[in-house]
């Protein structure tokens, strides 16, 4: 899966640390400022779903 994720810098890396709970990330891009005078930006994430999506049921 490619998932990207926009906020600020502090967001998106709080974002990042939240899918390495649920998912099995196998690369995080650098931090990508977006264009203009922007505080946000974006980062992509290369990541798998986990083997059993829902465990317990």
């Amino acid at each position: 899966m490619k998932i990207r994720i926009m906020g600020t810098r502090a967001e998106t890396d709080d974002a990042v640390k939240v899918l390495r709970l649920a998912f099995d990330v196998l690369e995080v891009s650098d931090f990508r400022p977006n264009r203009g005078d922007s505080q946000l930006g974006r980062v992509y994430v290369d990541a798998n779903p986990p083997a059993d999506p829902l465990p317990g049921t």
